[in-house]
């Protein structure tokens, strides 16, 4: 009898020593989460700057480069300074270099800028607008860039809207680029981009009747963070519902 009363007591720690391990081990999981969620935005940020800055330096840094050792120093000097730049004692002439390229590169757009609104971009845009091929693509391009720096007032595009999609019954936001008119019905047709999640520059063109989109409450940055972080992020309130239905709804 006293081993049978005694036998739940000593038992008893070893429950209590198994949920103590199970609490541990949550606990260290939730915080290697948490950790990663810390972590992963930081990383993703320095591989996107890092691919950003290989790019410009492939394309433009790294070609400046060249041109200046090559205007101010000898071939063989040159040969000499690539050299000791691929070795590891190199790093210094190579951040010396890549800080004249950037206020080189800094110095070209300045004086680009100067030109923005003279007669001669003017005519370097009819010279590319006039290239069989190339004034699609450049006419696109430069239209976009246009709408996104304002620099043509196209005021549209940061109005922000629902409209139905991928099907009826769902709702996707989108940002009218632009407006047209119905031939047949002489309605206004929008002109929408609707930017997928997590990568809002790629998307899909719609072309929907204006009375069928939802006027959003979200600002430009709202809605791109809620693109992105795939509606974690989105606003505490949204305007889902027309007007009409909406008042209807309060009526009742």
């Amino acid at each position: 009898m006293t081993d049978n009363a005694t036998h739940p007591t000593q038992a008893e720690p070893e429950g209590n020593g198994s949920q103590s391990i199970g609490d541990v081990v949550r606990l260290i999981r939730n915080r290697v989460i948490a950790g990663v969620f810390v972590v992963l935005p930081v990383f993703i940020t320095f591989a996107v700057i890092k691919w950003l800055y290989a790019i410009l330096y492939d394309y433009a840094l790294g070609p400046i480069a060249e041109l200046i050792k090559g205007m101010y120093f000898s071939e063989g000097t040159v040969t000499a300074i690539n050299e000791s730049m691929n070795d590891k004692s190199g790093y210094f002439l190579y951040t010396f270099f890549s800080m004249l390229a950037v206020a080189a590169l800094l110095a070209i757009l300045f004086v680009a800028g100067m030109f923005a609104q003279s007669r001669l971009h003017q005519i370097f845009d009819w010279v590319l607008l006039k290239v069989p091929g190339i004034k699609t693509i450049y006419a696109a391009v430069r239209n976009v860039f246009n709408a996104v720096s304002g620099t043509q007032g196209i005021k549209d595009f940061k109005r922000v809207v629902l409209v139905e999609f991928p099907h009826p019954g769902m709702k996707a936001p989108a940002f009218v680029t632009n407006e047209c008119l119905d031939r047949a019905t002489n309605k206004t047709i929008l002109c929408v981009y609707v930017p997928t999640t997590p990568v809002p520059t790629s998307g899909y063109m719609l072309m929907v009747p204006e009375e069928s989109v939802v006027p959003l409450n979200w600002d430009l940055q709202e809605t791109l963070q809620s693109i992105v972080s795939g509606g974690i992020t989105v606003p505490e309130t949204v305007t889902y519902n027309p007007p009409q239905v909406e008042q209807a709804t309060k009526n009742e």
